[in-house]
């Protein structure tokens, strides 16, 4: 201001009383006065919290649904930008999106969008490249690049839904995950409902996900599920039947090992199509629903 002023031939002086305003009214609050927000966020978590497994989520919808979670949770910061991790490109265009390709490893679930996740993070707090930063994971082994982030003086939140209200349960269902949630600084909570309406909305789907499972991979899963139920003693089957019912998947440790089983039996990555269908023959084993359920329950009967 000074430069110029003097370039000019003005004092700031009469600089200042030139460009006085001649009105009361307050200036408009900059659109970047609040502190900056960054979120992380793993596609395969939102698909898992909202329930909506088939098709590419609605990007857009989830951040709106996002700002609003932030200021509920008392968090008063401006959403900037936010980076998706996923395997398929959706192919859409986004403001202030920014869309991570990972690859599917079929040796480490999980582990290419796990690297990509910390590698941002960690730049990001190392250059104070944001005060707050959401993370939408449901993967434990980010908990050290989180406790780097804060000790860095980034404020980090864990993003779940309002079943962390009932945090004892919930640590009995999910022990995994609530480690992950409570490394955070604040727990960003998104109703189930409100998510999966947002999420599930406008939706596009892969032409993978309109594709049923082929004959001979249903056939596979119904083994590989099978051969699971069976290795399980009956201290797991009981502790599974007390809590799968009051969850909306299986434990991650679980759910891991029945993935990477499928894709061992079909010697490729399983299609989201295959991914579900096993999830659900292996739930219904554990409530006993279906008729995989029914055989296994006669064998228990047989092996008693």
């Amino acid at each position: 201001m000074d430069q110029i002023s003097q370039s000019s031939g003005f004092s700031p002086a009469s600089s200042n009383r030139s460009f006085r305003p001649h009105n009361n009214h307050q200036a408009a609050p900059m659109r970047h006065s609040l502190p900056t927000c960054m979120a992380l966020v793993d596609a395969r978590y939102i698909a898992w919290l909202s329930g909506h497994t088939k098709g590419f989520l609605n990007r857009s919808a989830f951040a709106s649904v996002l700002a609003q979670s932030l200021s509920n949770a008392g968090v008063h910061a401006q959403l900037v930008r936010t980076y998706w991790y996923a395997e398929v490109d959706d192919g859409l265009l986004v403001d202030d999106q920014c869309v991570r390709l990972v690859a599917n490893d079929i040796n480490n679930e999980g582990g290419p969008a796990l690297a990509a996740m910390v590698r941002d993070l960690t730049a990001l707090a190392q250059r104070s490249g944001c005060a707050h930063l959401v993370v939408a994971s449901d993967d434990e082994r980010l908990i050290c690049a989180i406790d780097e982030a804060r000790l860095n003086g980034v404020r980090v939140h864990t993003l779940c839904d309002e079943s962390i209200q009932n945090f004892a349960k919930f640590s009995q269902n999910e022990p995994d995950l609530a480690r992950l949630l409570r490394c955070g600084d604040r727990r960003i909570i998104v109703p189930r409902a409100e998510l999966a309406q947002a999420v599930s909305s406008g939706g596009v789907k892969s032409l993978a996900d309109t594709v049923a499972p082929s004959v001979d991979a249903t056939k596979v899963m119904h083994e590989v599920a099978q051969t699971w139920w069976d290795k399980c003693d009956s201290h797991e089957r009981d502790d599974l039947r007390e809590t799968v019912p009051h969850s909306r998947g299986l434990p991650q440790d679980v759910d891991r090992t029945l993935l990477g089983t499928g894709r061992d039996a079909l010697n490729r990555p399983l299609t989201t199509g295959e991914r579900h269908l096993l999830r659900k023959l292996a739930r219904d084993l554990v409530t006993g629903e279906g008729a995989d359920a029914e055989m296994a329950s006669q064998t228990d009967a047989s092996t008693d």
